[in-house]
């Protein structure tokens, strides 16, 4: 499976978007209060049928007949019958005690997507404007433009039309293509190590920096936090400076992003093998706080995990209490050192190590000897 994005284009029509996605928060907590009267009635007894998807789906199929509920004809009855199985799906995890509390009553504005077979989906690609292509989609019987940035590969078999905190709608088409891009093989295999001062080091002595969006951009948020409360509560200028803050918030993510996806894919295409560190990210952030969530460690974890995995390559994780910085990689030598030293002499074999590099050069070590990771060479840096 494989999904392809694009955003919509601004357009007054999609205001009909907008009261097919309330139409379908209604269907929603409509059956969130029927199931909660069956419950509370009848609980969960053997001599009573559950409140599954199947009997829900012909409940809906009987209520649209009635002329109190005929606004549930505009959205296709497939994109309804999807609010179903999400509800279906909440309350079999709330069953299996793999969530805390059943589904909830959703706000009109909190409900923000909805979602589509492939084939109730149609699209056109049109002609260019401004340089970039542009398409078509169908969605609910009209027609809606999207920006065509890159082209669909495989059929489609589902769509799902999302608006984030800003206001714009974007469509994700999910298709049935493989999605693999095998790299050529390197034969190499590399440890890295996280950090506060250096966002990555590689065990072969490369340092991967990272920009910190977050801290860059701190006085502009500031500066669109004071904007925002100085603003009467309920007024349009105070709806109108929210949706700045809310923009200054996307374009960090959408920054870090793009440098997660990029670094990760530089990484994957140099080494078969990426060894990381399992770090307590939570412990983290007690201690430092704001400066773990701006690199976002678990972020591009994951990131770098789904390229390997797309261009058949692996990430491996070593164990989270493996001691690799206080230990020389040249003679397996302990020595204790405080955070603050950057630098440190081995006592036993006198070699000067940099911390970070070292501890990346243990993490390869480490992974070679206990995953299997075929026939490949470690990448470690030369000491003179």
């Amino acid at each position: 499976m494989r999904t392809f994005r694009y955003k919509l284009q601004n357009h007054k029509r999609n205001r009909h978007i907008q009261k097919d996605i309330y139409i379908m928060a209604e269907v929603y907590n409509h059956f969130v209060a029927l199931t909660r009267r069956h419950y509370k009635i009848y609980g969960k007894c053997e001599g009573y049928k559950r409140v599954s998807y199947t009997r829900m789906s012909a409940h809906l199929t009987k209520l649209k007949k009635l002329p109190k509920y005929s606004h549930w004809h505009t959205p296709y009855s497939w994109a309804l019958q999807e609010s179903l199985k999400r509800l279906d799906y909440g309350y079999n995890r709330f069953f299996k005690k793999l969530a805390k509390r059943p589904p909830q009553f959703k706000k009109y504005r909190t409900y923000k997507s909805m979602s589509f077979a492939g084939k109730y989906c149609p699209i056109e690609v049109l002609d260019k404007v401004d340089g970039c292509p542009t398409a078509k989609v169908r969605l609910n019987g009209r027609w809606y433009k999207l920006w065509y940035s890159r082209r669909i590969q495989g059929t489609v078999k589902r769509a799902t039309v999302k608006k984030d905190i800003v206001g714009d709608w974007y469509i994700t088409f999910t298709t049935d293509d493989e999605g693999l891009d095998p790299e050529a093989k390197t034969g190499i295999a590399a440890g890295f190590d996280f950090g506060l001062k250096t966002f990555l080091t590689c065990s072969d002595g490369t340092k991967y920096q990272s920009p910190e969006f977050y801290r860059k951009s701190i006085r502009a948020l500031q500066k669109a936090h004071r904007a925002f409360s100085r603003k009467v509560k309920g007024s349009h200028q105070r709806y109108k400076a929210w949706k700045h803050l809310a923009r200054q918030y996307r374009k960090v993510t959408n920054q870090r992003a793009d440098h997660h996806w990029k670094l990760a894919l530089e990484l994957v295409r140099k080494f078969d093998v990426c060894f990381l560190e399992d770090l307590n990210l939570d412990g983290m952030k007690r201690l430092w706080g704001r400066k773990v969530s701006d690199l976002a460690f678990g972020e591009f974890t994951q990131k770098i995990e789904w390229q390997a995995t797309k261009r058949v390559k692996e990430v491996k994780a070593i164990g989270r209490f493996e001691a690799t910085t206080p230990i020389c990689h040249f003679c397996g030598q302990r020595t204790d050192i405080e955070l603050k030293v950057r630098e440190w002499i081995c006592h036993n074999c006198n070699t000067t190590h940099d911390r970070d590099v070292n501890a990346a050069i243990n993490i390869a070590q480490v992974g070679a000897s206990t995953c299997s990771v075929g026939n490949v060479s470690l990448a470690i840096a030369s000491y003179s």
